[in-house]
């Protein structure tokens, strides 16, 4: 029985809507996780080495406000002006930002159906008004349907649960006519081929939103970034946390950024690729559906019976977990993180017993 004082402490909006669903998180390590799209391959020795160095009693100080010395790093690393670099606890956290700093009650919000599913979260927080562009039976998404009035638009790059890039050319030609704010999700770029990075160059009302959870290895330590034109982060920056990147994440950030870690970076992302292309002709040729992917986890989809709600029942049982989505669109799906060679042999073992 609810509380019926809630009424009175909560906006109506939050009481009515539902939260972001994260994926489960198991407490015995004997689980082989693949349902979170977390690396399978530990961060690089200078990132660890920094987590003794920071470890001292400086912990006691407060973090650069702004991450500075970090926002300089991603600069020079990335090549981009450091006036136009936000840091974040995680790159939901810059999400969050986004929406505090310009969506407004009625503004509208518009998004791919499917994509990462903390968006209409985001905009139900803000009471937006949302636009749901469905994709089509191939998952590509019509970029003509998005509304050019929108305050803000979403789209990932690759894009969730499908891990599939758009096209360029039909991203520019709807960046060219959009009239507010277009964020560029680029969680999981470093597994693709390409980027969007240059439009955001070319355009001021682009945002090209990055982490270091997926590729570096680092979910466990909140870090994301941003990279805009420096009038939007200078927005940004006025309603950010006081200090919202914590001074080991920023220690680790910082190690994450150097030659060594870099080059350790790059080789885990040729790995996850190879797997990932391994997995795909694997699943394909067990009966599942596979689209091209080019992050680090693939969906695949397959009808009749076991279904793929049993499959991922069965399988957690077996001590693997993978992610099932109740979304109508995805019922016959399951979304695989690539692990490593054993960790994906044994699943497709457990799955070929199953099927």
């Amino acid at each position: 029985m609810k509380n019926k004082s809630l009424s009175k402490w909560f906006r109506p909006a939050v009481l009515k809507m539902k939260g972001y669903t994260p994926g489960e998180q198991p407490s015995d390590p004997k689980v082989i996780k693949l349902n979170t799209n977390e690396s399978p391959f530990p961060p690089p020795a200078p990132i660890l080495k920094a987590f003794h160095y920071v470890a001292d009693e400086r912990l006691r100080l407060y973090p650069e406000p702004t991450a500075d010395t970090l926002r300089h790093a991603l600069a020079e690393v990335y090549d981009w002006p450091v006036e136009g670099v936000l840091v974040g606890n995680g790159s939901d956290e810059i999400l969050s930002i986004l929406f505090a700093a310009s969506v407004g009650k009625g503004d509208l919000v518009q998004y791919p159906d499917l994509t990462y599913s903390l968006y209409p979260v985001l905009a139900a927080i803000r009471e937006a008004k949302t636009k749901e562009v469905k994709l089509n039976e191939f998952f590509h998404l019509s970029f003509e349907k998005f509304s050019p009035n929108a305050r803000l638009t979403f789209f990932g790059y690759p894009n969730p649960p499908i891990g599939n890039c758009y096209p360029l050319d039909e991203i520019e030609a709807f960046v060219v006519k959009a009239k507010g704010l277009v964020l560029i999700d680029e969680a999981y770029v470093d597994f693709a081929d390409t980027s969007c990075l240059e439009l955001a160059r070319k355009y001021p009302n682009v945002l090209i939103l990055r982490t270091m959870s997926k590729s570096f290895s680092l979910a466990g330590v909140r870090l994301g970034y941003v990279f805009a034109h420096p009038d939007v982060v200078e927005q940004l920056m006025k309603v950010k946390d006081s200090y919202n990147v914590n001074r080991v994440t920023q220690a680790a950030g910082l190690a994450a950024l150097t030659a060594e870690s870099l080059e350790t970076v790059h080789k885990n992302v040729k790995k996850i690729r190879f797997e990932r292309d391994s997995m795909t002709e694997a699943l394909r040729n067990m009966g599942f559906s596979v689209p091209d992917s080019h992050a680090n986890f693939v969906l695949a989809t397959r009808q009749g019976h076991p279904s793929a709600e049993s499959l991922y029942k069965n399988l957690k049982k077996k001590g693997i977990l993978i992610r099932y989505f109740s979304h109508p669109r995805l019922k016959h799906s399951l979304r695989i993180t690539i692990g490593t060679p054993e960790q994906n042999h044994r699943l497709l073992t457990e799955l070929k017993k199953l099927l």
